[in-house]
């Protein structure tokens, strides 16, 4: 019998409990902020906050790359605590951000804001959606929504940062749709709303994974879910795009679903695909594994951000718990329970009542960066 990835998930760091929370059990709203109020204060959430420096970024004292860049490791800050689920109006997040936007330039001169972005539309997509989910609502932000809608959509209707090329680019246009969306949240509009549907329209056409000309997959490493994604596009990250955006699970995503569920391992878990996407230099990687805990180190170990995303994205579509698919519409809510989990799993694993980085501080001894 498949063991019960749900039981592991949340004994493992209050960002994977509050997700499991919200978007597999579903639980009322009273828990759903108890147990979000902890992402910023314990575990994972803490531990990355902690880890930002006096000028607002986490970069390494000797960069070498963009991920370890002033500009490059706010990005795959802000994103991963995006991906957490942290409260965006928690006294420290809110410090954190204010921090990235009055500090971090994309330049060494410092003439270019962090939330202005840059030239590249793959990057400026994460951006804009770092900005959305922050609550970063001010004049950069405002122009960088409209270049990317401004921004050349191709003929497919997909984007690539590679200007000379004439295809889209699944890697952009994941990146560029997730911003989008997420800034048309806060400003609706027709414009926004029909470039995303029309980059949508470019991911369905190929069924979120292959070539429509031939059928074949287009590339290996969509198959190799990994997370924090960085700027690359894989299955996974373009289903559980689609079931953010509130589509329907219909028969354009069957492959890809299936595709998903085939990698599901014999503990019910989802594994890491590739090693820290977007970060191209050993000395990045080794800059980065030691501060998040939600990263796998290993290719092939158990990703337990994976095997969340995952689940929500079946049980939207439809599958039950052991994978298989009843009528169309999310499956029943899970039990919380961690009776079924393997006492060999949870061992050493950081609780609640474990992890010593568990205290959470009064709000009021945070103090916030003034705006400017």
């Amino acid at each position: 019998m498949m063991r019960d990835p749900i039981a592991w998930l949340v004994k493992l760091d209050p960002a994977l409990e509050y997700g499991v929370a919200r978007d597999i059990s579903g639980e009322t709203p009273e828990v759903l902020q108890m147990l979000r109020a902890r992402i910023a204060h314990a575990g994972w959430g803490r531990a990355l906050l902690n880890a930002q420096r006096d000028d607002g970024s986490w970069a390494a004292d000797e960069p070498t790359g963009w991920a370890d860049s002033p500009a490059g490791s706010a990005t795959i800050a802000l994103a991963t605590l995006r991906a957490l689920q942290v409260d965006p109006d928690d006294t420290i997040v809110r410090r954190a951000v204010e921090l990235v936007r009055d500090r971090v330039t994309h330049d060494a001169a410092g003439e270019v804001p962090y939330f202005r972005g840059t030239d590249e539309v793959c990057i400026n997509g994460i951006v804009l959606a770092n900005a959305a989910y922050f609550g970063v609502d001010d004049d950069d932000t405002a122009a960088l929504a409209k270049s990317i809608v401004a921004a050349r959509q191709r003929k497919d209707r997909g984007w690539n940062c590679d200007i000379d090329s004439k295809r889209s680019s699944f890697h952009s246009t994941i990146c560029v749709l997730e911003g989008l969306l997420a800034y048309s949240r806060v400003h609706p509009g027709k414009a926004i709303d029909d470039t995303i549907a029309r980059g949508i329209d470019y991911l369905l056409d190929r069924g979120l994974l292959r070539r429509k000309s031939t059928g074949d997959v287009i590339d290996p490493s969509f198959l190799r879910p990994a997370f924090p994604p960085g700027r690359r596009y894989d299955v996974l990250r373009g289903l559980d795009f689609l079931r953010e955006a509130g589509l329907d699970a219909d028969a354009r995503i069957a492959d890809a679903l299936d595709e998903v569920e085939r990698l599901r391992g014999p503990k019910g878990r989802w594994a890491q695909g590739a090693l820290l996407p977007s970060v191209d230099s050993d000395s990045e990687r080794l800059h980065w594994l030691p501060l998040v805990g939600a990263y796998s180190p290993d290719v092939g170990d158990d990703s337990p951000v994976l095997t969340l995303i995952a689940l929500r994205v079946l049980r939207w579509a439809g599958y039950d718990q052991e994978g298989e698919r009843g009528e169309q519409g999310a499956a029943p809510a899970a039990d919380l329970s961690t009776g079924d989990a393997d006492p060999a799993d949870l061992a050493g694993a950081p609780t609640l009542e474990t992890n010593p980085i568990n205290e959470i501080p009064p709000t009021s001894e945070m103090p916030i960066v003034p705006r400017a």
